[in-house]
């Protein structure tokens, strides 16, 4: 077989050569295995680790700075190569050529993303690329160090204030359920609690919130549950109106058991169901109210 010579850099071809015309350096230059930008930039909440490319943020498997990085290069520097089933891919970040902020914060780090493929082990190419990281506060935290976000409103009343101290002991086991959801997810979490005078409001950071709070509480209590909504404003983008929902949660005033005196009558109270309370008078007559009947009118609970 006639010498043959590659046509870019004139290099002696053998037999191993990839194309007739060239060598496997130049046939890689002309046709690389894959092409990556020269950089990409990520966002990364400085509070929580939370990384996003755009808007919607994600939530890295570990808290490790390591760790996220490699997650944001296979995510999004990786992942349009990833499609490609020929080719093997590996990376590695230059670890003494990192970018730091003044304040430490990683800010650059450059990536060797090396390919080879399956088919032809001798096949390679490399490529460096840049990764620049924009540290800044996801939306949630932003709104958790501004301490006044909030997108609903629930509150907790009892009828009369010698119950207070009722009142003190839900805010415990709220606070302890939600401290719970939090560690699961950020979104929740209560931004501030106002007194007022037959209970609190607590204010919520997601309307998701509010309904696991009642979820909650309905497993272990009986109340009034009154929800309403308040317009705020209108997303234009979105074409629809922001409403600010509120639930009013009234602790029923009485238990099983209990005698009250409903106009010089007495009844005890046997049974609360769902929505209504069954009462029975001495002569075991029955009668039936709904949970407003003891918002709405006068009773003594007998002590």
């Amino acid at each position: 077989m006639p010498n043959r010579f590659c046509a870019i850099c004139g290099i002696s071809l053998g037999e191993d050569s990839p194309h007739f015309g060239m060598c496997l350096d130049c046939y890689l230059k002309e046709n690389p295995l894959f092409e990556l930008s020269k950089s990409s930039t990520i966002n990364v909440c400085i509070d929580c680790g939370n990384y996003s490319k755009k808007d919607n943020w994600i939530t890295p498997s570990s808290e490790d700075i390591e760790s996220i990085l490699y997650e944001i290069i296979q995510k999004f520097i990786l992942k349009s190569q990833v499609k490609n089933k020929d080719i093997e891919l590996d990376f590695e970040i230059d670890q003494e050529n990192i970018e730091y902020s003044s304040t430490n914060l990683i800010k650059a780090v450059e990536v060797l993303v090396m390919g080879r493929l399956k088919d032809s082990k001798n096949i390679s190419f490399q490529q460096t690329t840049k990764l620049i990281i924009n540290n800044i506060l996801c939306n949630n935290c932003s709104n958790l160090r501004g301490g006044t976000y909030f997108i609903s409103i629930l509150q907790l009343r009892v009828k009369e204030e010698n119950q207070l101290e009722f009142i003190e002991q839900m805010l415990i086991e709220i606070d302890d359920y939600v401290k719970a959801l939090f560690d699961k997810d950020p979104r929740h979490y209560i931004s501030k609690i106002e007194d007022q005078k037959y209970g609190i409001d607590l204010y919520l950071s997601t309307n998701e919130l509010m309904n696991l709070i009642i979820k909650f509480l309905k497993g272990k209590h009986q109340f009034l549950l009154k929800r309403s909504k308040k317009l705020v404003g209108r997303d234009n983008q979105k074409g629809k109106n922001l409403y600010r929902l509120k639930a009013s949660i009234k602790f029923l005033p009485v238990s099983n058991n209990d005698i009250i005196i409903i106009d010089t009558q007495e009844y005890i109270v046997e049974n609360i169901t769902r929505n209504k309370i069954i009462l029975k008078d001495k002569n075991n007559n029955k009668i039936v109210k709904n949970y407003s009947y003891l918002f709405s009118e006068n009773f003594v609970k007998k002590k």
